[in-house]
């Protein structure tokens, strides 16, 4: 967290812990600007085989950056992350969402119409099975239920 950019040697176990501690830390407080993120992001991108965490490393740390301001702006992001839980994952986007409703309605009427054809198919044999019993009367009994006057036989 010096003000001088030193490259640190990352074939040293402590040296890239250290190094990567650092660009972590600068990463979560925000201290990397937005061309080297964007030019970082291409590099990554190109060598997709691995990740040239090296150079990604070298890179971020040849920033100047002011020590006091990085603690300041890491401890504010440190904060953020505990009272926000942790790291947030994306959850599914608006379409998918969408798209997820829609299939549950569309499910939910074919089920509806499915148990509403077997009702009437019940009912329809059970008048066949009992010709004495009435199913108009069911359906007479439901319409007064909404208001509606007896229908005429």
């Amino acid at each position: 967290m010096s003000d001088a950019p030193e490259q640190p040697d990352l074939s040293d176990g402590d040296q890239a812990f250290q190094a990567v501690s650092e660009v972590s830390l600068r990463l979560m407080a925000g201290a990397v600007s937005k061309p080297k993120l964007a030019q970082l992001k291409i590099q990554v991108q190109e060598d997709e085989d691995q990740y040239p965490w090296e150079a990604v490393t070298k890179s971020i740390l040849s920033e100047e950056v002011d020590g006091q301001r990085l603690v300041q702006q890491g401890l504010a992001a440190q904060r953020d992350w505990v009272l926000r839980g942790g790291r947030v994952e994306r959850g599914p986007s608006v379409g998918r969402r969408a798209k997820g409703f829609f299939a549950r309605l569309v499910a939910q009427l074919i089920f509806g119409a499915i148990f509403v054809v077997m009702v009437v198919i019940g009912l329809l044999l059970l008048e066949y099975k009992f010709p004495a019993w009435d199913i108009d009367w069911l359906l007479d009994q439901a319409l007064e239920l909404f208001g509606q006057p007896p229908r005429k036989s």
